[in-house]
C-alpha cells in the first residue's frame, strides 16, 4: 500500500516543554527545548501507513491479514457509527530513537527527556498531518474525518497498537514487533480514523469522548 511520506511540518516547543516537565525535567531551559525540536526535525524520517478497516459488527473483529478483536467498547461504538474507518501507523524512524538512547546512556538525562518529549510531540503532530491529508482527500467524495483514536486512550488497551501495526503492514516502514509485543522504534503509534458524511457534522456524528480523540477541538472545522 502507498506510504504517507510528507515532511514533518513543525514541532510545538511549548508542548514539548510542558510534556518534559510533566515527566520530571523541571530544570529545562528554552535553549534545550529548541535544540531538541531542531534535532528531531533533522533526524526524523516520518512515514505513515494507512488502509481501510473492514469490521464485523457481530464479532467485533477487524477482518484483515492478521484479524483481531477490538477490545474497547468506546472504539467499537465509534467504528459502528462511522461510514468509513481507516487504520494507520506512524513512525519517525530509528535515528531519533538511537539519539535518545545515546543521551540517556551518556547520563544526559535532561537532554534525553527533552529529545524524547520532542519526538512524542512530533509523532502526535505527524498523526494530525495524516488526518488532515485524509480529511482533504475524502472531502471530494463528501466525507469528513470526525474522530481519531489509538490504543492506550479511554478503555482501549495499549497492547492493541501492535494489532493495528500488523494490520497495516508497518514492517514496510521499518517497524518491527518484539516478542514482548512492543513495537520498535518505540515512538511508533497506531490507531483508527473515522470518516462520516460531511453533512452529518463533526461532534454530532461522534459518540465518543474528546479526551480520547486526536481531533479534539478540530473535528468541527
Amino acid at each position: 500500500m502507498p506510504l504517507f511520506t510528507d515532511p514533518l511540518k513543525e514541532i510545538d516547543a511549548a508542548s514539548v516543554k510542558e510534556y518534559a516537565q510533566q515527566r520530571g525535567a523541571q530544570e529545562l531551559s528554552d535553549d534545550i527545548v529548541n535544540e531538541a525540536c531542531q534535532r528531531v526535525m533533522e533526524l526524523a524520517k516520518p512515514q505513515a501507513s494507512c488502509q481501510q478497516c473492514f469490521y464485523d459488527n457481530t464479532s467485533h473483529m477487524v477482518l484483515c491479514d492478521s484479524p483481531f478483536t477490538v477490545n474497547s467498547q468506546a472504539a467499537r461504538q465509534l467504528i459502528e457509527d462511522s461510514a468509513i474507518v481507516l487504520m494507520y501507523a506512524v513512525t519517525l524512524g530509528e535515528a531519533v530513537e538511537q539519539e535518545i538512547d545515546k543521551l540517556f546512556m551518556d547520563k544526559e538525562i535532561t537532554r534525553g527527556l527533552a529529545l524524547d518529549s520532542a519526538a512524542a510531540v512530533a509523532t502526535a503532530g505527524y498523526t494530525k498531518q495524516l488526518v488532515d491529508t485524509l480529511d482533504e482527500a475524502s472531502a471530494e467524495k463528501g466525507y469528513k474525518a470526525v474522530w481519531a483514536m489509538s490504543p492506550g486512550t479511554g478503555d482501549w488497551p495499549a497492547g492493541q497498537t501492535a494489532n493495528i501495526a500488523q494490520a497495516v503492514h508497518a514492517e514496510q516502514m521499518g517497524v518491527s514487533l518484539l516478542p514482548s509485543g512492543m513495537l520498535m522504534p518505540r515512538k511508533t503509534v497506531a490507531g483508527m480514523i473515522g470518516l462520516n458524511f460531511a453533512e452529518a457534522g463533526g461532534c454530532s456524528s461522534c459518540g465518543g469522548s474528546c479526551g480520547g480523540c486526536a481531533m479534539a477541538g478540530h473535528c468541527g472545522e
